[in-house]
């Protein structure tokens, strides 16, 4: 499994974000030994990056024996006092997040889901974040949006009123759908896209000068307050400097600027077949299914860095207990399935 997989899924799970499937992959790559310096890797970014956790050492020490009871005697265990406490912290988090403990003192930075209440108004408002991942966030009216890592979407949980608004942190790719009467708003700062259903990027962190708009599909208008900065269509971009409050319009290959997004596959309380309808066009190859139950049954799962077909066949089959057969002529399923 890849090393960048293995660090999706256990933060997905810190987060309490994982499905089921999800949660059972990371249970069977953390239960290999070869594991470890991964296992090490990831305790020591989530430990930099959550606040203190009060547990005194005997505590950690405790659950680490206990963990560590059925293999007490091995040579691992009996390495130096030093060591022993090290894996004692280390164990003893892994034991608390896996029993919804550990992120109870985490920072708000942290949350990839919270709910808000705006101070401008009643209304409540959701906000969707991400770290080192990317999400697929689907909005009130079945728009989506896909976020890029370390990025944010602020919106109401219902777009009630005459728009349809969010804010941006980062970078996002949006498929809005189409709304003669209700405009769509993406706020980045001063800056306003407006759409009425269109597909296209925004890529606006903090900490970059330039504010960018691409279009793949429809028309995007861009203002700065009041003042219209342009009309895009597909393969045109606005850049526009906060710095100097300039901004110009270039023609680009859009493919190209939402690239980053291409490899991510989202599935989203689909049915297996739908799931390999999307794997079938994805990969071009055929799949079929020799029971008609184990087409119905329906999971949620996420797959990102472009793995390969087979890698995830592997996960989404024994979830929903199914088998795979890839011949000359394409994947099989089989199975119990779901009623």
């Amino acid at each position: 499994m890849k090393k960048e997989r293995s660090a999706y899924l256990f933060q997905k799970y810190i987060d309490k974000e994982s499905s089921a499937a999800e949660r059972a992959e990371l249970l069977e790559t953390l239960t290999h030994a070869d594991q470890t310096p991964q296992l090490e890797e990831m305790m020591d970014n989530l430990w930099d990056k959550t606040s203190e956790v009060d547990l005194g050492e005997d505590k950690a020490a405790e659950i680490f024996k206990q963990v560590m009871a059925a293999d007490d005697d091995s040579e691992e265990y009996k390495k130096t006092s030093a060591f022993k406490m090290w894996w004692a912290w280390a164990a003893a988090i892994v034991v608390m997040a896996f029993a919804g403990l550990f992120m109870m003192n985490r920072s708000n930075e942290q949350r990839n889901l919270a709910k808000t209440k705006p101070q401008s108004n009643n209304l409540e408002s959701v906000v969707a974040r991400t770290l080192n991942e990317h999400k697929k966030v689907t909005l009130p009216d079945g728009s989506t949006v896909i976020l890029n890592n370390n990025s944010s979407i602020t919106y109401h949980q219902d777009f009630k009123g005459k728009l349809r608004e969010v804010f941006l942190k980062g970078e996002g790719y949006f498929d809005i759908k189409h709304d003669d009467h209700k405009a769509f708003i993406v706020h980045t700062g001063k800056v306003k896209t407006t759409v009425l259903g269109t597909a296209f990027n925004i890529k606006a962190y903090d900490l970059d000068k330039d504010i960018e708009v691409t279009v793949t599909r429809g028309k995007v208008s861009v203002l700065n307050g009041e003042s219209v900065l342009g009309i895009i269509t597909p393969n045109q971009q606005i850049v526009y400097n906060k710095d100097f409050k300039k901004s110009g319009l270039t023609k680009v290959v859009a493919k190209s600027i939402v690239q980053w997004q291409e490899n991510d596959i989202f599935f989203d309380d689909v049915s297996m077949e739908e799931a390999a309808q999307l794997l079938s066009k994805r990969f071009n190859t055929n799949i079929s299914f020799s029971n008609e139950k184990a087409k119905k049954c329906k999971f949620t799962a996420t797959f990102l860095k472009g793995e390969s077909m087979e890698e995830i066949l592997k996960v989404i089959c024994p979830y929903n207990n199914a088998q795979y057969e890839i011949t000359a002529n394409g994947v099989t399923i089989k199975g119990e399935g779901c009623e």
